[in-house]
């Protein structure tokens, strides 16, 4: 699941127990899109892989998934336990297709 939305790749706790990660310390409140607060800490992640592009470190935010954003995810069909953002995802080279809401290749956004 990609959240154009959001800064900070969501990674539930579970998974983040079973790949490992390094907590900075930093406490991270977070709205869910269902305008839910969603309390995390905040991690690096040794490296993230999406279609064998590779960016590492990064920054990520670890929190349980509550029961209602996994149901909704489920609904459409998507991995529950971790939602990439929009700058790891450019990091990667690639952006979201709003018309088939797919992956595409993109050389990046420069926001001056």
């Amino acid at each position: 699941m990609v959240d154009t939305g959001a800064w900070y790749t969501v990674v539930d706790l579970e998974i983040a127990k079973r790949i490992g990660v390094d907590y900075t310390g930093s406490i991270l409140s977070l709205t869910s899109f269902l305008g839910h607060k969603v309390l995390c800490c905040e991690a690096l992640i040794r490296s993230i892989t999406i279609e064998e592009k590779t960016v590492s470190p990064e920054l990520i935010a670890v929190c349980s998934v509550s029961g209602s954003v996994r149901d909704l995810l489920k609904k459409y069909n998507v991995v529950e336990e971790v939602i990439i953002d929009t700058h790891t995802l450019e990091k990667l080279g690639y952006a979201v297709d709003v018309a088939t809401h797919r992956l595409i290749e993109s050389s990046g956004i420069l926001m001056i």
